[in-house]
């Protein structure tokens, strides 16, 4: 891919990313790989290095894959080992089994899922390596790089006779050293050392013929001598020779070794191949976990989609500081190519240029880029920048004639394949002539149909944006009452410098700035004082929107929740009724009994009048009784505080004192007093009722109800971020009490799919889980049904 200038990747900061991606690598080859990479603008080329870092990151956060994710060097190993007799010694045996352990893990991951993950299984090549390898390796070599007492029976016998001949030694030069410190010979503290591999003892330089050895070193001041005694001469002699058979022994064992590797030569070394690659693409997949990278949708064309867009620099130093980042909303497209961006200085006008730049730089270039997975991104044959100051000594170019050579080439060799980026289009020369030249200049790269964003001040740049096809003006929002920027990009009008409100706010006399003003002519101000009204217009309008759309939504809320409660109670109320019912049918039933039973008994009687008497009287009684207990429950007792009308009225009041049979009660501000045969209870507003009953509980469901979202997103998060917000999310879905609720977590990898999956998996409150229609996200919306 065509770039320019040599140093893009300095101005766009890719220098940087390229040393994170480097220091995430752990083998010297991927690094290298890493050091090396560089953008294609072959479009097949960029999907082959996308989907291999896509699978990466996939295979990364799944939990049911069991590969080993350490990626060590075995070339250096494997060119030593090359020449037949050679040998590798422990330690390097021990990182060669690493790589070898990590060779066959992946070995046998491809041999089961290589169909799911092709691109990364394409790069094995059916690499066959002896499965036995790695443990010959084990057998021979420990964890600490040293060869192991069970590498063979002629090792373990050896060593068992340097142990017991180490012991015997010992023990004879401890007597001897416990006799010379009774003879003062040596010091209290002496103890046993080492010198030429035997073992000796420290004796004061004046007595070192009181006992007859060999005299392997003094100390520095000659004072001290260290003195192998005659008498384990032999023992030692004997120590060394055992030692030197364990060393013939070893080296045996490790020819032995060698060769066996060496008969896998060709495929380990192929499998090195492997490893650093995977190593690079690793490496990949961790910078993405870094900087919240993803894989967009990426097509064979040069327009773009950016959403949520972040520039990954200044993410990862705004995350040290605790500050945030706002997000990059841009589309570009082959009817608006170009963007004009204008607005007050610092506002962010370089950022948004610089991370369309870089990011398009690290796609290309096959890496993950910090945006939404809904974004589109396109492959260019060409990125040519102009930014920042590009004045150069050598060449004797001054910062605009610099700036002019830039824009030669950028005519030269722009085609529709292209994308160029100029900062402060036309500055370092008058305004009237720099800004005629860099109109005429977009004017010809328009032409060309190049892709591009530019960032100016100048008011003739803006006009051509409105009026020319292909152009679109652009704005950082800034806000105009507290005079700060928003670092936020407004597409499709153009924006104002605010020169006059900033120089205001900075302190500078209020009839300088008058004075101003009049030099620059009305039909300047007057345009520049437009585009303020229509900034605080907008701003002002879109607050209003916001909270129009909130308090829409609130209501819709609330008046559902009381909906429901209203039915809920109605409910009640017809159950009620339906007990009452069955309950006045069996005591008619009963009273029916007792008035067949009566009539019977004055029939058998011949009517007496006497037990004609007693049996009214007994119907009297039964009667008074039903009549006491139906009032009793149709009529319930009133207190203080209750809520009641007067009967055949609807005017509702509450009861503030009851004395005997009269209840003083509250209507509206007028106190009344009244007879509380006449009152009946009214019915409390459910929905008040509901929050005294929640209330209980110490929650305040009136505002869960009335700010509970029935949709969340988890896009872009950590596996770990994302299940504890579904839980939550479940949990104050069912507390509120609604019926279904929508979870977007994009297509992607599937990885936030499936953890959403986990998490309602088998849930005693939900009823379904399914993803959304189609038309409206498909497999990237879940749609979960509370029961």
């Amino acid at each position: 891919m065509k770039v320019y200038p040599q140093d893009i990747e300095q101005n766009l900061g890719f220098d940087q990313i390229r040393t994170l991606l480097a220091g995430f690598c752990q083998s010297v080859r991927g690094e290298q790989l890493a050091k090396k990479a560089k953008p294609t603008e072959s479009y097949d080329v960029l999907m082959k290095w996308l989907s291999q870092a896509k699978e990466m990151i996939q295979l990364k956060g799944s939990s049911d894959e069991k590969v080993s994710f350490e990626f060590p060097d075995m070339d250096d190993y494997l060119v030593r080992i090359k020449v037949p007799g050679s040998f590798l010694d422990p330690q390097d045996f021990h990182e060669l089994k690493r790589g070898v352990k990590t060779l066959t893990s992946w070995i046998h991951f491809f041999q089961k899922k290589g169909d799911d993950f092709q691109e990364l299984f394409a790069l094995s090549s059916s690499i066959a390596i002896d499965p036995n390898l790695s443990i010959h390796i084990d057998k021979a070599i420990d964890d600490r790089g040293e060869v192991k007492d069970s590498a063979s029976r002629e090792l373990s016998e050896i060593r068992s006779k340097i142990a017991k001949s180490e012991r015997a030694v010992r023990s004879a030069i401890q007597k001897i050293l416990k006799k010379a410190k009774e003879d003062q010979f040596t010091d209290d503290d002496s103890t046993l050392t080492v010198r030429d591999g035997r073992l000796v003892i420290p004796l004061k330089a004046e007595h070192k013929k009181r006992i007859q050895g060999f005299v392997h070193d003094e100390s520095a001041t000659g004072q001290t001598v260290y003195l192998e005694p005659g008498e384990v001469l032999n023992l030692n002699n004997e120590v060394r020779e055992l030692k030197y058979a364990e060393k013939r022994e070893v080296i045996r064992i490790l020819i032995s070794l060698s060769d066996h590797v060496r008969a896998n030569l060709s495929e380990l070394k192929r499998g090195a191949g492997l490893l650093e690659k995977l190593d690079f693409i690793h490496a990949k997949a961790l910078l993405a976990e870094l900087i919240g990278g993803v894989i967009p949708e990426t097509t064979n064309s040069t327009q773009f989609s950016l959403k949520h867009a972040f520039h990954p620099l200044l993410l990862l130093a705004h995350q040290e500081s605790g500050k945030s980042v706002v997000p990059l909303d841009l589309t570009l497209d082959h009817e608006k190519r170009i963007l004009i961006i204008s607005g007050p200085n610092a506002g962010g006008k370089s950022v948004a240029l610089k991370t369309v730049g870089l990011l398009q730089y690290m796609l290309q270039t096959g890496l993950p880029v910090p945006v939404k997975e809904e974004s589109k991104m396109g492959v260019f044959s060409s990125i040519f920048i102009d930014i920042g100051d590009t004045q150069s000594i050598e060449d004797d170019l001054s910062t605009y004639s610099s700036h002019l050579t830039s824009m030669k080439y950028f005519l030269e060799h722009t085609d529709k394949k292209s994308m160029f980026l100029i900062d402060e289009f036309g500055k370092g020369t008058e305004p009237q002539f720099g800004g005629a030249i860099a109109e005429s200049v977009l004017s010809e790269l328009n032409k060309k149909k190049a892709f591009g964003i530019v960032t100016t001040h100048y008011q003739n740049l803006k006009k051509v944006g409105d009026e020319t096809a292909g152009l679109i003006n652009g704005a950082m929002k800034y806000d105009l009452d507290a005079l700060e920027p928003l670092f936020e990009l407004e597409v499709g009008k153009p924006g104002s410098s605010f020169a006059f409100e900033i120089a205001g706010k900075i302190g500078l006399p209020a009839d300088i700035i008058t004075s101003a003003r009049k030099k620059i002519g009305s039909s300047h101000v007057a345009y520049d004082q437009l585009l303020n009204q229509l900034e605080k217009e907008k701003a002002r309008f879109e607050k209003l929107t916001k909270k129009l759309e909130k308090d829409q939504s609130d209501i819709v809320k609330v008046r559902k929740d009381y909906e429901d409660l209203r039915s809920m109670l109605e409910e009640d109320k017809k159950r009620i009724i339906k007990e009452a019912k069955k309950e006045a049918n069996h005591i008619l039933e009963n009273a029916n009994k007792d008035v067949e039973r009566v009539i019977r008994e004055i029939k058998e009687s011949k009517a007496s009048k006497e037990r004609t008497k007693a049996a009214r009287q007994e119907l009297d009684k039964k009667k008074s009784k039903f009549k006491e207990k139906s009032d009793t429950s149709s009529k319930p007792s009133l207190k203080v505080g209750d809520p009641v009308r007067v009967m055949g009225q609807e005017t509702t009041g509450v009861i503030q004192k009851i004395k005997g049979k009269q209840a003083e009660v509250l209507f509206g501000s007028m106190k009344s007093i009244v007879s509380t045969d006449k009152l009946q209870k009214a019915n409390a507003d459910p929905l008040v009722s509901y929050q005294k009953k929640v209330k209980k509980l110490g929650i305040d469901i009136s505002h869960k109800m009335a700010n509970f979202e029935h949709e969340i997103s988890i896009r872009g998060m950590r596996a770990d971020e994302a299940m504890n917000k579904v839980e939550t999310f479940i949990d104050e879905a069912l507390l509120v009490g609604v019926d279904e609720v929508r979870i977007v977590h994009g297509k992607g990898h599937g990885v936030l799919r499936e953890i959403v999956r986990n998490v309602t998996k088998g849930h005693t409150s939900i009823a379904s889980v399914e993803d959304e229609h189609a038309d409206r996200g498909g497999a990237g919306i879940s749609v979960i049904k509370l029961q």
